[in-house]
């Protein structure tokens, strides 16, 4: 197990509004994390990791909040890499971070099968991305949702 899982599923929970048992049943977090790291490379996610533990460190959720979209989301460094971890959450895909992110830290272009590429990293990460479950509403093509659902009004 990766030792610092728990303190990226903590920020994980900061950053989506979900409880950690519901990112749990996802069976996305390790590979999510994984993702991170690969893209991020030993030495940035060192820093990303020092980050959000000063932010985890704080006991009141609103200055948690109020540190992510103060310092965490405008940062050029980890704003690009926070708002793409949201959307792997969320939408179930990794966008390629823009040219000037890659300039900045002189990480190289991701090659066409390098995790940093815009891609859906697993079955799962669109299966079981968060727009879905927050919507009421099931994957199309994944989740059965019984015959005739299409006609019904959603919730």
């Amino acid at each position: 197990m990766n030792p610092k899982r728990h303190t990226f599923l903590e920020f994980c929970v900061e950053i989506t509004g979900y409880p950690s048992v519901v990112l749990e049943g996802t069976g996305v977090v390790d590979l999510n994390q994984q993702l991170l790291e690969d893209v991020l490379g030993s030495t940035l996610i060192a820093k990303f990791y020092l980050l959000i533990e000063t932010v985890l460190a704080l006991s009141d959720a609103s200055e948690r909040e109020k540190r992510i979209r103060e310092t965490v989301l405008p940062s050029p460094l980890f704003g690009p890499v926070v708002t793409n971890l949201i959307r792997l959450w969320y939408l179930g895909y990794w966008r390629e971070l823009p040219d000037d992110w890659r300039q900045m830290t002189s990480r190289p272009k991701p090659g066409p099968t390098d995790a940093g590429r815009t891609h859906v990293p697993s079955e799962l990460s669109y299966i079981e991305q968060l727009s879905y479950r927050t919507a009421r509403a099931h994957p199309p093509g994944a989740k059965p949702t019984g015959f005739g659902s299409w006609s019904r009004q959603p919730l």
